[in-house]
């Protein structure tokens, strides 16, 4: 029997877990991330052909077409709560560290707001974004659900549910801002343990994707350079390079091996990546 036979009715996210494929490396780069509350059923690819007004599918087009444009690496995630439909609608950026928040009556006031130009209120608390994106891949509400009920209990309402974060094998995946921190394979009994380290301020090793800020090599290699007070630089093609206590330091850029996994629950057929080895 071949190995895509072995595993074809097994989720992707239990078959990258059993094979421990390093998470480290993962995390989709993201200079500028738009998150806007929707609490309709959403669609499993295209967010802009959700069932939203007209308004706010132009809005989330031009502001990411902008972003592009200008090199600030934006993604437009749909967010939800246990909210009531009476309350406000959230929209929240994230950029350079700093989470905004703006509470609106309706999609119509987005028209008014240029998010690249505009001062949103600061949210100083930390906020948890949890995929629960089911229409996307299974994995994700499967495992998702569970771990965003017993955060948002943890924080008091401060986890949401989120759209596809970017690799369904790595579920739970939870985008924490405004750190930027992507973290996989957040599982329900381990909710609390994470919850209480980020909490105190410190970086979720185990579950660790990366930090969203930073190009894959540099995420691999954050830890090592957070260690040694510094900030990353640059990638050449030789080297990682960092500033730390006013020199300019390097490190070797991190090796890699592959691997085949099934990237997703629809696939038919396995898929040979390039992992990240953790330094």
């Amino acid at each position: 029997m071949s190995r895509l036979a072995q595993v074809k009715n097994t989720l992707c996210s239990d078959i990258s877990r059993d094979l421990n494929e390093p998470l480290i490396g993962t995390a989709p780069q993201v200079g500028f991330w738009i998150l806007l509350e929707v609490r309709e059923a959403w669609e499993a690819k295209n967010l802009t052909s959700n069932s939203l007004p007209p308004v706010a599918k132009d809005w989330l087009m031009d502001v990411q077409t902008r972003g592009m444009e200008n090199g600030l690496l934006p993604r437009a995630q749909f967010i939800r709560q246990r909210r009531r439909k009476t309350d406000p609608l959230t929209l929240m950026t994230c950029q350079d560290g700093v989470l905004r928040k703006h509470l609106m009556d309706d999609y119509d006031e987005l028209a008014s707001i240029d998010i690249y130009n505009s001062d949103l209120s600061i949210c100083e608390e930390i906020s948890y974004f949890v995929c629960t994106h089911g229409a996307r891949d299974k994995c994700c509400s499967k495992y998702g659900i569970p771990t965003w009920q017993m955060l948002d209990s943890l924080s008091h309402g401060r986890a949401w549910q989120t759209t596809h974060l970017g690799g369904h094998r790595y579920a739970t995946n939870v985008l924490v801002l405004p750190t930027g921190h992507s973290y996989g394979r957040v599982m329900v009994d381990e909710t609390e343990e994470f919850f209480k380290t980020v909490e105190e301020g410190s970086i979720s090793i185990k579950h660790l994707r990366g930090n969203s800020a930073l190009p894959k090599e540099a995420q691999v290699c954050e830890c090592a350079m957070v260690a040694d007070n510094g900030k990353f630089v640059a990638v050449t093609d030789e080297e990682l390079q960092y500033q730390s206590n006013g020199d300019l330091k390097s490190l070797p850029l991190p090796k890699q091996q592959a691997m085949d996994v099934l990237a997703s629950c629809g696939d038919e057929e396995l898929k040979r990546v390039m992992v990240y080895t953790p330094v």
